[in-house]
């Protein structure tokens, strides 16, 4: 598993896929969230405006990202 720190106050969950090159837009984020979900803190999570904050850990398909 890659791991990638991603630094910021606060982010949502669609727009750090977008952020970190992970998907090509957020449209398409959103809709794999939606759809597939994404693990963030150990649970599910099928809200792609769901607020991410520092220390906040999401795994999604190879990368597992830490908010910093």
């Amino acid at each position: 598993m890659k791991k990638l720190e991603f630094e910021t106050s606060m982010i949502s969950l669609k727009d750090l896929l977008k952020a970190t090159n992970l998907v090509s837009s957020g449209g398409l984020g959103k809709a794999i969230i939606k759809d597939q979900g994404v693990l963030v803190n150990g649970d599910i999570c099928f809200v792609p405006g769901k607020k991410l904050y520092k220390n906040d850990q999401i795994i999604f398909e190879d990368y597992e990202i830490t908010i910093i």
